[in-house]
């Protein structure tokens, strides 16, 4: 079973110019690494982690849930994080790599690496005394 992985170095709050909702998920940012068992699938400097983690959290959420394509306040392209489903699973690639993508996984993979990577965001955020209740659960 391979592993779906969102993870992220260098967290940098510098960035963040206030105190409302948005300046926190566009101001915190690390380096992104999305990877399926030893495959990297996408990796980005600088990437706004606490905003896909609002999304995600969003997407996890919703009982009409389909593909989920990241769509940033940071980025022009959609899809800088793609979870899409496919006929014999869940594929995992990004805009930005698109001669990239994981084999099928299947949903509980896929749902295991996202609350991961929420897991820890939200430890960051306590951690920087940061309700994650008020950034990325509304």
């Amino acid at each position: 079973m391979a592993t779906m992985r969102l993870t992220y170095a260098n967290l940098d709050s510098d960035n963040i110019g206030g105190t409302s909702q948005a300046d926190y998920l566009v101001g915190l940012d690390a380096d992104l690494t999305v990877s399926v068992g030893p495959a990297l699938l996408y990796r980005e400097p600088a990437f706004p982690i606490v905003e896909l983690a609002r999304s995600l959290f969003l997407w996890l959420n919703d009982a009409n849930r389909g593909d989920f394509m990241f769509d940033s306040m940071s980025f022009e392209e959609v899809g800088a994080v793609a979870l899409t489903r496919g006929s014999s699973g869940w594929l995992v690639g990004s805009v930005f790599s698109p001669d990239v993508i994981s084999n099928p996984l299947d949903w509980a993979e896929v749902e295991s690496g996202c609350r991961e990577f929420l897991s820890q965001i939200e430890l960051d955020l306590l951690s920087l005394g940061l309700d994650p209740g008020e950034v990325i659960h509304r």
